[in-house]
């Protein structure tokens, strides 16, 4: 099969790899569509760490990954998985037998491993995963549709972590596709949603899918600009500031802003997946007054097939936020495009 194997930092190189075998608790998927993530521009980078024993490479990258069952092991049939099936996979296989998949806590498997981070992913012709890990998709949802499923499922179990109450006014930063994800998921919640970001268009298709506000605090020059993100919680929000704050971006200046805007008994999320020796700030008596909640939302343990009901009812809007498409020789080129800024892209989806 052909996979796009990633190296090291900019090395990428498409190359024949042996087809998987499927064991018996695995099937064997013929990739139809694979998104790529921030994270994987982090890795091609060399900017973060892989999963794997050093950090490093050869490793076969993506995890957003939807295709077409072509082998099952003897457990896929007694599952309910047959040949032809179209799934989408969990890339977070756990055991789902340690003491913390026992207690639902799947994030926290002692015997762990992720597609496309500790083990081969999605962008290749076929990959492996567990049978417990493999969703069958409606119908109704396209192949991009489910290819997104696993970047949804992150922003859901987010935006679950921030205990929205109706009317409660929610601050997201980052307006990729997982910022654009929680407007949606928030305003069906009930919140009054503003977005923080640097990239105008990116802000405008926020707008479109429901973001009462949108603000850049970069660019004097864009349309969206505010001098002040604190000013412009308060005079959006009746003098207070923000109820609940979601950083979906790795950004340090983000993640310290979101603690420094947010007001009593709020609620604060992080998620953007930083660098190891980033930080924040704290200041512990001002936040204890406040009552402050602070929580990381890792993964999307349980959130499978909520999200893949979320989409099946139409509840996300989808086409505002994949854009763009690349074969398996074009994924560099997919990247550096994200990078900088090119073609108004927000998601791409590779298509082996």
């Amino acid at each position: 099969m052909k996979a796009a194997v990633f190296y090291e930092a900019e090395d990428l190189r498409l190359e024949d790899l042996p087809e998987p075998e499927a064991g018996p608790d695995e099937v064997v998927v013929k990739v139809i569509a694979c998104g790529f993530c921030g994270s994987d521009i982090e890795y091609y980078y060399g900017k973060s760490p892989l999963g794997t024993p050093d950090g490093k490479g050869p490793l076969v990258l993506g995890h957003e990954i939807c295709g077409e069952v072509v082998q099952g092991g003897v457990l896929a049939e007694r599952y309910g998985l047959a040949v032809g099936d179209r799934v989408s996979l969990n890339p977070v296989q756990s055991c789902n037998a340690c003491n913390a998949c026992r207690a639902g806590k799947l994030q926290f498997c002692q015997n762990l491993t992720v597609l496309g981070v500790t083990m081969n992913g999605g962008f290749a012709e076929y990959v492996t995963g567990k049978v417990a890990h493999a969703y069958k998709l409606p119908e109704t949802l396209t192949d991009e549709q489910g290819a997104f499923v696993e970047m949804l499922s992150s922003a859901v179990y987010a935006v679950k972590r921030a205990e929205i109450e109706p009317g409660n006014f929610a601050v997201v930063w980052g307006p990729g596709p997982v910022g654009l994800a929680m407007v949606q998921l928030l305003r069906n919640e009930g919140a009054r949603v503003a977005i923080v970001g640097t990239r105008d268009y990116r802000l405008q298709v926020a707008r479109e899918l429901g973001a009462d506000f949108a603000w850049n605090p970069k660019e004097e020059s864009s349309p969206f600009y505010v001098e002040d993100v604190a000013r412009a919680i308060q005079d959006a929000n009746g003098g207070q500031l923000a109820d609940r704050a979601l950083v979906a971006t790795a950004n340090v200046a983000a993640n310290q802003q979101a603690v420094e805007v947010t007001g009593p008994g709020s609620v604060v999320v992080l998620m953007g997946l930083a660098g190891p020796t980033d930080a924040i700030s704290v200041p512990l008596l001002g936040n204890l007054y406040l009552d402050k909640t602070i929580r990381f939302s890792l993964l999307y343990p349980l959130q499978w097939p909520k999200t893949i009901q979320i989409l099946a009812d139409s509840k996300i809007a989808t086409d505002r936020i994949i854009t763009h498409s690349a074969s398996l020789d074009g994924i560099a080129g997919a990247i550096e495009r994200v990078l900088n800024r090119e073609d108004e892209v927000v998601k791409t989806v590779i298509k082996p």
